[in-house]
């Protein structure tokens, strides 16, 4: 090899090297890029709210009566089409589900029908004036998917009579955990209405603590899908209790079924009131256990509560 080759040789070497070294620092740096928290607020039309930091808030949201006046006692809703969506499950073979009728007392008045074009969807629950908690697959279809338009919220629905008439949906919230990874661990939402209804409903409280909530007495109000349309019911004729507590998730065996989705799992708690711990999701012929053996719902932890706080708060 000539004098010439071998610088070009030496040349093209460094060059290659160098260019080399650029991209393991820059795989280093990508990869040492800190990934994004599953309880990161996400919006359907991309606004952003303030979150409190962690540990800069109570754990306690109290709930409220509202005035219990209904904008319409004798209104009559359009009848709607059934299900569209997964059943879930009655536990121990018995469904103890009871109807609650009428629902303009509270927290019946606060548990809200969610339809989708008309069609039963979802349950959710009054935490402001104009804010509703729900499951994330009842806003969103998860894991990069899209949100869900054609939302209605009925307040206090009772079978083919609207106490409380309807509320559209103007914005919907969830997580990060839920829209970009369909983890069920982060399957929340809200969703905010064009009306202030809850003034008169009332609202849910809600609360997190670090400690176990296993041995928790539980209630779930929601709206069944195999049930005539409109119908409330609780699932059990008295409390159950949490089987199994996790750090983002809570176990149950109180009967569910599809359209039960986004129901408070709640206890009439001191300080609080109707206050819920999670926000059912989920039945048991899945995964493995406690998947398998119990109802679940997402437990409102301090992110969580957090978020439903500036959900509920935004302008």
């Amino acid at each position: 090899m000539n004098s010439s080759s071998l610088r070009r040789t030496l040349v093209f070497g460094s060059v290659a090297a160098v260019a080399a070294a650029l991209l393991a620092t820059g795989s280093t740096a990508a990869a040492a890029a800190p990934p994004v928290p599953l309880d990161t607020p996400v919006s359907s039309d991309g606004s952003t709210v303030a979150v409190a930091p962690v540990g800069a808030t109570s754990n306690v949201q109290p709930g409220y009566r509202g005035t219990g006046k209904a904008i319409s006692p004798r209104a009559k809703a359009p009848a709607g089409r059934g299900m569209e969506i997964t059943p879930e499950s009655i536990w121990g073979g018995s469904d103890d589900r009871i109807r609650i009728t009428p629902t303009t007392s509270y927290p019946a008045s606060a548990t809200v029908m969610i339809t989708r074009n008309g069609a039963a969807h979802c349950t959710g629950w009054m935490i402001s004036a104009n804010t509703v908690a729900t499951a994330g697959h009842c806003v969103h279809s998860g894991s990069g998917g899209t949100w869900y338009s054609g939302l209605a919220v009925w307040p206090g629905r009772d079978g083919a009579s609207a106490p409380y008439g309807s509320c559209g949906v103007y914005q919907s919230h969830s997580v990060s955990g839920w829209t970009s990874s369909g983890n069920e661990a982060y399957d929340y939402g809200a969703l905010r209405l064009n009306c202030t209804v809850g003034n008169s409903t009332g609202w849910y409280g809600f609360w997190w603590q670090a400690a176990s909530l296993a041995g928790t007495s539980t209630l779930i109000n929601g709206y069944p899908g195999e049930k005539a349309f409109g119908e409330q019911w609780r699932g059990d004729s008295v409390a159950r209790t949490v089987a199994v507590s996790e750090a983002e998730q809570v176990f149950y065996s109180n009967d569910t079924t599809g359209g039960m989705s986004g129901s408070p799992v709640y206890q009439n708690r001191s300080g609080c009131g109707f206050c819920a711990m999670a926000i059912h999701a989920y039945g048991f012929p899945h995964a493995s256990y406690p998947h398998n053996a119990y109802n679940h719902g997402t437990r409102i932890t301090q992110a969580k509560f957090n978020n439903l706080v500036a959900w509920k708060d935004a302008p």
